[in-house]
């Protein structure tokens, strides 16, 4: 593994905790809770921090500019260990990326969101220990 795949892995997994931190401040603070910008803002987490596992172990071609999760982690499954309630997860946040663009296109309530940034939390935290893992071996 490269450092610089390191740094950059950093990165990606820094704008993820920002749009986690962006969700949960969202959730807590403004009335009524914007729902669908918490879940997009989920999903973005999810996606980030996957991406900077697809960096971290070195994408040929760039990042690809995808937004389905449950592709990108394919991407990664044969170079980490994923459970595959990350799958699931990936399924339940995909139209908060897409359908929450469109009014009316997703009805949410306030359950969703609560179980959106609880999903978005594991993929963060997931993605954060592999890379601080992979410090510890540079």
């Amino acid at each position: 593994m490269e450092r610089e795949n390191l740094i950059d892995a950093k990165e990606w997994l820094s704008y993820a905790e920002n749009d986690l931190g962006v969700a949960e401040h969202l959730f807590k603070t403004y009335y009524p809770k914007p729902l669908s910008i918490i879940g997009f803002h989920c999903q973005q987490a999810a996606e980030k921090s996957v991406k900077a596992l697809i960096v971290l172990h070195g994408s040929q071609g760039g990042i690809p500019k995808k937004h389905d999760v449950f592709l990108l982690l394919n991407q990664i499954k044969n170079m980490v260990a994923i459970d595959t309630k990350f799958y699931d997860y990936a399924d339940i946040l995909a139209p908060y990326g897409i359908a929450v663009r469109y009014p009316n296109e997703l009805a949410l309530e306030e359950h969703h969101a609560e179980k959106a940034i609880r999903m978005a939390k594991e993929f963060v935290e997931w993605a954060k220990g592999i890379v601080e893992n992979s410090l510890l071996s540079v």
